[in-house]
């Protein structure tokens, strides 16, 4: 199948991709990505120029209905980003798509870039002006997806809204050992902020280093299969600067355990985890939501996280409640940094 869609790629799409700004320069050649998970769910391909070392094009592959419903969802949902133009050149740009042998291909233009992931693996962004660069690049893209899909706010979590979350965790774990005193603390938060609205916007879905491609031209975002819209502001800035924690290297190439990484992140004092606050706090200040709102949003984005209905929010497989119900029962007992200001 790689050698039709060459074929196509080299003459029959010449001419559309030209128009789009796509040079192609034959021979080309294929090369199929993904791990065995994710090649039962689609195949992507990426598409070389000759003697290039950067892709050109990616095609992704669907095979089933379910797989066909996701991947033009997904498409739909990249071309109508594209028109933003603040967006338009960091996420993969929608060229088309067809039918090939019962099986529908999308086409995209692959984006420039090695994903922050691979960069934290291979040590080359560990140092604290690397990092705020990485920080930064990732509120603003965050900032720009805002403005372009702002749809209006909701209220603030009251103490109803928390109980109720608490009370589905132990529904889900529990009955669960809470600290002396914490359902109180969160409920006085959530009561003496309820008058604080929320912006609803899209929310990407899956914002991890891993997604994050990092070139001299800025950031690219790929993988939008999680997109949800309207979708409350924090989940992406969460779920980036939890995951950036467990995946930066601590220990040098030792390996870190999870909640111990969670720790150092948010409730430990380093250079690591102050920056962390400080970009979690200035991310929030442009809503005047204070450091304890903060809090008590990271709160029950674990909570989400760790319950059975996550995996819409985390569309990785397999789920994985249990990792999160344990970062979550590290983070309430012990105290974040968000409290001490």
């Amino acid at each position: 199948m790689i050698t039709e869609l060459l074929e196509k790629v080299e003459h029959e799409w010449r001419d559309e991709l030209s128009q789009a700004g796509i040079r192609i320069r034959p021979p080309l050649y294929g090369l199929k990505i993904g791990d065995r998970s994710s090649m039962n769910r689609k195949i992507n391909i990426l598409i070389f120029n000759h003697r290039e070392k950067h892709p050109t094009l990616i095609l992704k592959i669907a095979h089933t209905e379910e797989q066909k419903a996701l991947l033009i969802r997904v498409y739909e949902v990249l071309r109508d980003l594209a028109r933003h133009e603040a967006l338009a050149s960091a996420i993969p740009l929608p060229l088309g798509l067809c039918e090939l042998q019962k099986k529908l291909v999308a086409v995209e233009r692959s984006l420039a870039g090695v994903s922050l992931f691979a960069l934290l693996l291979r040590r080359e962004h560990i140092r604290p002006s690397w990092v705020q660069h990485d920080f930064r690049l990732a509120c603003d893209f965050l900032y720009d997806l805002e403005r372009a899909t702002l749809v209006g706010s909701v209220p603030f979590h009251d103490a109803a809204n928390v109980y109720n979350k608490l009370a589905q965790l132990d529904n889900s774990y529990g009955p669960i050992n809470w600290p002396k005193g914490y359902k109180e603390r969160l409920s006085e938060i959530a009561n003496a902020y309820q008058s604080l609205r929320l912006r609803q916007c899209a929310r990407h879905g899956d914002f991890w280093a891993g997604n994050l491609l990092i070139s001299p031209q800025g950031l690219g975002v790929v993988d939008w299969e999680g997109y949800a819209h309207p979708d409350l502001i924090f989940h992406d800035i969460f779920f980036f600067m939890t995951t950036y924690a467990l995946f930066y290297p601590w220990r040098g190439w030792n390996e870190c355990p999870t909640e111990l990484a969670f720790k150092l992140g948010f409730l430990e004092k380093n250079w690591l985890s102050e920056m962390i606050k400080d970009t979690l706090i200035l991310f929030f200040q442009r809503w005047e939501i204070p450091p304890w709102a903060i809090y008590l949003l990271l709160t029950l984005f674990l909570i989400e996280m760790t319950l059975p209905s996550a995996i819409a929010n985390d569309p990785r497989y397999p789920p994985q409640y249990s990792k999160w119900f344990g970062l979550f029962q590290t983070f309430m007992q012990g105290k974040s940094l968000l409290l001490d200001d």
